[in-house]
This record gives structure tokens, sequence and C-alpha cells, in this order.
């Protein structure tokens, strides 16, 4: 379902879990034997490489000023984002709504 030119937001989990870029697919997703930019990721040295990835390009680094769960969780829209309320997966889609809302507040 991941296409070239689809918007993505980087989500970050943790402490302080929230979105902290928004991209865009560059590439149709595919195996990698090994990662392209392993410098980049925080991927244990055993990671399996079976899934498919897609490469981004950032269009928006919002590192210092992220939107952070405890913040979209008071958002009318943005407290749906599916990573909030089943995050228990990596990709999650998100709706023409919820986009926009992220854009109106850091695009």
């Amino acid at each position: 379902d991941i296409h070239i030119g689809d918007g993505v937001l980087v989500w970050m989990a943790g402490p302080d879990a929230g979105i902290y870029a928004i991209a865009e697919v560059i590439q149709t997703p595919e195996i990698y034997t090994e990662l392209p930019d392993p410098e980049y990721w925080l991927t244990p040295k055993n990671a399996k490489l079976d899934k498919p990835r897609a490469r981004l390009k950032f269009t928006r680094k919002l590192l210092g000023q992220p939107l952070r769960r405890n913040e979209l969780k008071q958002d009318q829209i943005l407290r749906e984002l599916l990573v909030i309320r089943a995050p228990n997966s990596t990709n999650f889609k998100v709706t023409e709504q919820q986009w926009q809302r992220v854009c109106a507040l850091k695009g």
C-alpha cells in the first residue's frame, strides 16, 4: 500500500514519543540485503532484513519542535491516529484529515 509520492509522518517512540519529521516516499518498497544508510538507523546488528522498506526524502524535520504524543492526544483530529490508539505495529495509515491537520500545525 506504499507508493512513490506518498506522504509520511516519522514517529519516534519512547518517553518523548511523537512525530519528528514529515517525509515523502521516493522509491517503491523493496527488500534490501543490507540497509543503504546503516549509520542512520538504530537497528540491532542481528536485525532481520526480510521485510520491504521504502526510501524516504525528508521534507520537514521537527526535531526541535516535534508533535509529541501528549499534545496529539489533546487534538480533536490527531488523537485518533492509529499509532496512538493501537501502537503495536510499524506502519500506520493516516487519514487525509489527519495529514492536513499535521500540515496545518507544522507544514
